[in-house]
């Protein structure tokens, strides 16, 4: 979630987990003999379930299941359509995973409490190729049904970010600048305040009290400088942060956070003719999973296979 390079040790087997999927499923056309391009077919299959299970997995959780659905039916972008990423996507409201981000990391039974600076450490020179002993047991990242003494659930969204980030090497005080930059890229790049959001989309914005509630009294003095300038016109991205906290215990975003991520995404997946969502006659994942009809990212790394590291 995080753009600085802390997790890589764990995005980069991700990775590795996507190309072992691919791999399975071209297995999988060459165990029914498909008579086609078998290629062409495997990139179909993983592009489409992978939509899927960012949209009905992903999506679902982070935004709620209510906002996609709205996004899919108010969404409208023909295919082919011009596209531009929205700057209070980028620059505010799809920054949310800043403040999910653990202090330590159970990476596998050999490490169960990897630190944010050891899971760097293991993916620069002169440790690389990744040790074999550093080999991410993804049972402890997804719900894949294999027993694990511990899962790396996210922290919650809200406007404190993990302690972690401070001890990165190379990177003092990543807390703060990952703060500054946030606000004043939104500033340089003029985007509306949170409640200027909320209006625009008829959105009741949240109140001084709901943005203050439950802070602690530093944080509290600095919405309330400046005049309260911050409490009635809130940077989008600490809005979106508090929204989340305070509507839903920091467990999704709320209403305006999670408009402007689902509507994005759905709108990307819209206007791409090969997305899943416009496959002639709908679209049915129909690798094996844990629901029927269904397809989550647990799923996919189970049918990849690298769920036994």
């Amino acid at each position: 979630m995080i753009r600085v390079t802390t997790k890589k040790l764990i995005i980069v087997q991700f990775q590795h987990a996507m190309l072992r999927f691919h791999n399975a499923v071209v297995d999988l056309l060459l165990a029914v003999a498909f008579a086609g391009d078998i290629f062409a077919e495997a990139k179909r299959i993983v592009t489409h379930h992978y939509q899927w299970a960012v949209v009905h997995d992903f999506l679902e959780r982070i935004c709620g299941a209510t906002a996609v659905n709205n996004a899919m039916t108010s969404v409208s972008a023909p295919i082919g359509s011009p596209f531009q990423m929205p700057v209070e996507f980028a620059v505010a409201a799809y920054r949310f995973g800043h403040s999910m981000v653990r202090d330590t990391y159970w990476v596998n039974f050999n490490f169960p409490n990897a630190t944010l600076g050891k899971v760097f450490e293991f993916n620069r020179n002169p440790r690389l190729p990744v040790f074999s002993n550093w080999v991410v047991d993804f049972n402890a990242f997804f719900d894949t049904g294999v027993p694990v003494p511990v899962h790396n659930k996210a922290r919650k969204i809200d406007s404190f970010m993990a302690n972690g980030l401070e001890s990165l090497p190379g990177f003092a005080g990543m807390m703060a600048i990952l703060a500054t930059r946030n606000l004043r890229r939104a500033l340089a790049l003029g985007l509306p305040s949170g409640q200027g959001m909320a209006n625009a989309f008829g959105i009741t914005p949240m109140t001084t009290a709901q943005l203050t509630s439950g802070l602690p009294a530093a944080e509290v003095a600095v919405l309330n400088s400046s005049g309260g300038l911050l409490l009635s016109k809130t940077p989008l991205w600490y809005y979106v942060l508090r929204e989340a906290a305070v509507l839903h215990s920091g467990n999704q975003l709320g209403p305006v956070g999670g408009r402007i991520v689902a509507e994005t995404f759905v709108r990307i997946l819209k206007r791409d003719a090969s997305s899943y969502l416009n496959v002639a006659g709908g679209f049915t994942p129909i690798l094996p999973s844990s629901t029927a009809g269904d397809f989550t990212v647990a799923d996919l790394v189970n049918f990849a296979g690298v769920t036994q590291p």
